[in-house]
């Protein structure tokens, strides 16, 4: 121990005498709450940037879905005017086209829609308005092109059925054409003209049978079309045919008296015959036209149902986009 050094005293003061640094913890609060503000700031711009973009997402569909439906507006177009062509004998090639343009026009307009849907919570008081008024029209409008290849199925089986029924009335009329030749000839009262009568009502036979089976095509081909009274006609006058053929053969075998007498019995029955055809329908055809629209009636009742509503859905965007433009 020096001399001095006061006796139990270090060179050193001690630890506890040293202050303890009086800002060291309202710092470390400071930074900790600097830290929660930028976090939240963080957050708050994040939530915010989604709120934008799903904002924009929404505009953007809102703009493809409309664009989606213009597009196939000149098809839906085509496919309407199809719908309410009236049948012709052109019409089934017309009508298997219309179908198939039915068929993508709905995808689109059913796409559009659900676009729409998808969005609609998103979407501003203004846009909301116009994407209600675009989704009935786009639903209208797919519902109009399911409905159409209905009814454009049932143009192109009338179509066809109308190419064999024309077609047999044609046949018809050649057999008419040519009996009425035979009449002539057998009047001539010669054994040439006698052949050549028979000749005549042999060409006639084999056009009644050809018209025959025309319709029966065209039955096939559109079921419910009753022809009926053309075939019975047809029947009947085969049967008048027959008997003149009879007469023919009577006359030149020499048996002019049998010939004759059977003159009188076919003279009533072409009298039958000709009372018959003037009992026929006005056309053919009414018979396709009378079954085409007991099959469609319910079909056209629901497409016209649905393009009304897509009309006034129509006129209702045209409305909204005006008003828009006036309030720029």
């Amino acid at each position: 121990m020096d001399e001095g050094t006061p006796s139990g005293q270090s060179d050193l003061a001690p630890a506890q005498a040293v202050p303890p640094a009086p800002n060291a913890a309202p710092k470390v609060l400071a930074w900790t709450l600097v830290a929660v503000l930028l976090a939240g700031a963080g957050v708050g711009g994040y939530f915010a940037f989604r709120e934008f973009d799903r904002q924009r997402n929404a505009r953007t569909a809102l703009s493809e879905a409309s664009a989606l439906l213009e597009a196939a507006e000149d098809d839906l177009l085509k496919v309407d005017e199809a719908v309410q062509t009236g049948i012709t004998s052109v019409t089934s090639t017309q009508a298997v086209e219309a179908a198939a343009l039915a068929d993508e026009v709905r995808a689109d307009a059913s796409e559009a829609a659900v676009m729409l849907r998808g969005v609609l919570g998103d979407l501003s008081a203004d846009q909301l308005e116009l994407a209600e008024a675009l989704i009935e029209s786009a639903e209208a409008r797919a519902d109009m092109m399911e409905i159409a290849p209905t009814i454009l199925e049932v143009d192109a089986r009338a179509a066809e059925a109308i190419v064999f029924a024309d077609q047999a009335v044609a046949e018809i009329k050649a057999a008419e054409e040519l009996s009425t030749q035979a009449v002539a000839e057998f009047n001539k009262h010669t054994a040439d003209a006698v052949r050549a009568s028979d000749n005549l009502s042999s060409q006639a036979e084999g056009r009644l049978n050809t018209a025959a089976s025309l319709l029966a095509t065209a039955t096939a081909v559109f079921p419910g079309a009753e022809f009926t009274p053309f075939s019975s006609y047809i029947d009947a006058k085969l049967g008048l045919i027959g008997l003149a053929k009879e007469i023919d053969a009577l006359w030149l075998a020499g048996d002019i008296a049998g010939s004759n007498a059977k003159l009188s019995s076919y003279n009533q029955r072409d009298a039958e015959v000709v009372a018959q055809a003037q009992a026929l329908p006005a056309s053919v055809r009414d018979p396709i036209a009378n079954a085409y629209d007991a099959q469609t009636a319910d079909a056209f009742e629901r497409y016209f149902e649905a393009r009304e509503r897509a009309r006034v859905a129509g006129d209702r965007v045209t409305e909204i986009r005006r008003a828009a433009i006036s309030s720029d």
